[in-house]
């Protein structure tokens, strides 16, 4: 049995880390309230960022979270499913590191690369037009389909490796059996594999959900002048305008919708234990 000091010591010793990264992570956000409402303790950078013209930027990087994690997850069920219950044994491992390659690369080079596939003199138009399947290039770039694109191909792994975990743990017996009681493949999926994976689709949810609608540079280097997501607003208000308590309240808008989400996701105990894997 540990002594009294041993205990002590160890616990000094763990909760030295604890309370830096509490500090680290708890000292900002006050710091960026504290700007947000300003000298005078007022409300109006709040409602400035919840006027119409900024509402429809965030609603806009909401929409765009909620969509492109859609296609992600569509993507994911099957693949995964493949990847667990069909892919021969000693291909899964193989197949698993070539879906995630992605993640072993710098996130602003992933869009970069895009870039130069999707160009108007890109790989992508002239391979169509030197095939002649197009006469003239198309405008991929720029767009939100070349947004939406480099969103998937960025996040599509971290979905992937989720939905893989709770797909390898399903099991493949169950779905056999409803296949010899003569249940079509619709509803193999809706009564058994969704069921039971779905704490899997609902983790990976919250994983890129946030990082999607909060995101950056693919927006900016991949996405239309138009695609003006919330992200771009705080930069440019932190930047261009030099409004910090403005900046300030955008950021704590979008905090308190993403927690809100991130809450209602993590309602489910079995959400929350597929989350612990992570």
């Amino acid at each position: 049995m540990p002594t009294v000091n041993e205990q002590t010591r160890d616990g000094l010793v763990a909760s030295l880390p604890a309370l830096l990264a509490l500090a680290l992570g708890v000292f900002p956000l006050v710091v960026l309230f504290v700007e947000s409402i300003g000298p005078s303790l007022g409300v109006g950078s709040y409602r400035k960022a919840l006027s119409p013209l900024y509402r429809g930027a965030l609603l806009y990087s909401v929409g765009v979270g909620v969509g492109v994690t859609g296609i992600c997850l569509a993507v994911a069920y099957p693949v995964t499913y493949w990847l667990a219950h069909r892919c021969p044994a000693r291909y899964r491992l193989v197949g698993l590191v070539a879906l995630t390659l992605p993640l072993w690369l710098n996130y602003v080079v992933l869009n970069y690369a895009w870039v130069w596939l999707l160009a108007r003199g890109g790989v992508l138009n002239r391979l169509l037009v030197g095939t002649g399947v197009l006469d003239t290039a198309l405008d991929l770039l720029y767009t939100d389909v070349s947004m939406v694109i480099g969103f998937v191909y960025i996040y599509l792994p971290y979905v992937v490796l989720t939905m893989y975990v709770s797909m390898e743990r399903l099991d493949y017996r169950l779905l056999q059996a409803a296949r010899d009681l003569g249940a079509t493949d619709w509803r193999v999926f809706v009564d058994i594999i969704l069921p039971r994976t779905l704490p899997g689709a609902a983790a990976a949810t919250l994983i890129v959900y946030a990082r999607i609608a909060g995101a950056f540079a693919t927006p900016a280097i991949l996405g239309s002048p138009g695609n003006v997501m919330i992200a771009r607003l705080m930069v440019q208000a932190f930047r261009e305008y030099v409004d910090y308590g403005f900046a300030a309240a955008l950021s704590f808008v979008f905090l308190i919708i993403t927690l809100g989400s991130l809450a209602l996701g993590a309602v489910s105990p079995r959400v929350r234990r597929e989350l612990r894997r992570w």
